[in-house]
């Protein structure tokens, strides 16, 4: 347990009152007991704070904090960032058994660094090399030649296929796959979808006997410091890679198909599905459930708001929404107009 003292030290607050009160760690102001800190990150929360028990609260702006009946305060003016610095100091990490399980399978060619830990039931495969302080999680696969820098996690049930390079700080989280095949498949006959998709035609006609599959040649890197979220799938390229740029944030049951490249910085929300050879510039945003498709390229500072579907290129610093997708001004409007057409149909009808 800390003390309030404690906790404004770390990260940087302003104390006052009683700098001794012990913390067991922060709460949402209205389910607070009394060793919680109480995060009044807002007014919502501070008007909370009288339904809750907390001794001590963490404010983003100037209160009054002792007609609050509390006995310490501390003041953080950064916004979000109070919260990732409170929930920074008091996050345990999952613990797992220091060195190799015996029940881990690790090829004799791999080379392993420094204090590394590999959980129960783990393969790893031929020539692979795992840096220093790399923790990985029971129940992993890791095909031949890939490549683990220092300091990465690979939680319980990550699928790593062959020549995979992974980064420095890698997060990939419960049942990640990374370097599955690509989704590339030709008609026999040449008048299959390709076809279709050149014709352009609303008319669809096509003649074939199976597809044919494209097997992926490439792989996939990640560079440093990126998270994948549970249960996300990255494909390997078909020719050269798939790549996740550094500093990257993907959340989970997200799809990245092959041959994608993703640049730095950006954060990719659930469920989003960016197709084949598509490529994302530096700090794009995609809201969850949106859409790219395939060969599409997306400049650098774009937002893609939730559910949008992106088929067209789309140049740097805007905010889209919708599907087709367009400005976010322009689908305010439209949709404002689109909610007035019954009453528009009406008033044609008389």
């Amino acid at each position: 347990m800390l003390t309030l003292e404690d906790i404004s030290s770390s990260i940087g607050g302003a104390l006052e009152g009683d700098p001794q009160l012990p913390i067991s760690g922060p709460s949402e102001p209205k389910l607070a007991q009394k060793t919680h800190l109480a995060l009044a990150l807002s007014d919502q929360y501070i008007k909370e704070i009288s339904l809750g028990k907390a001794k001590a609260a963490l404010f983003t702006k100037r209160v009054e904090w002792k007609e609050l009946k509390l006995e310490g305060a501390i003041f953080l003016n950064r916004g979000k960032s109070a919260l990732y610095k409170v929930n920074r100091l008091f996050h345990s990490p999952p613990k797992q058994e220091e060195g190799v399980s015996p029940s881990a399978v690790v090829d004799e060619t791999t080379r392993i660094g420094k204090n590394v830990n590999i959980g129960p039931f783990t393969y790893i495969g031929s020539n692979c090399v795992i840096g220093d302080n790399v923790t990985i999680f029971s129940n992993v696969s890791i095909l031949n030649n890939v490549i683990i820098d220092n300091a990465s996690v690979l939680y319980p049930g990550v699928r790593v296929f062959e020549n995979v390079k992974i980064g420095k700080n890698v997060i990939c989280n419960a049942n990640v796959v990374i370097g599955s095949d690509g989704f590339s498949f030709v008609s026999d006959t040449g008048e299959g979808i390709e076809k279709v998709m050149l014709a352009r035609s609303d008319q669809v006609k096509m003649n074939l006997n199976n597809y044919l599959k494209v097997e992926s040649l490439g792989s996939v890197e990640i560079h440093d410091n990126v998270e994948i979220g549970a249960s996300c799938c990255i494909d390997r390229g078909t020719i050269s890679n798939t790549v996740i740029g550094e500093g990257t944030k993907i959340d989970n049951l997200v799809h990245i198909a092959h041959n994608v490249q993703l640049g730095k910085n950006c954060l990719i929300c659930g469920q989003v599905g960016i197709a084949g050879s598509a490529i994302i510039g530096d700090r794009v945003v995609m809201g969850g459930q949106s859409g790219v498709g395939d060969n599409i390229e997306v400049g650098s500072d774009v937002i893609l708001g939730g559910k949008t579907g992106l088929s067209v290129n789309a140049k740097s610093n805007q905010f889209l929404m919708g599907n087709p997708a367009m400005l976010k001004s322009r689908n305010i409007k439209s949709y404002m107009a689109f909610r007035r057409l019954p009453q528009i149909i009406k008033m044609l009808k008389k």
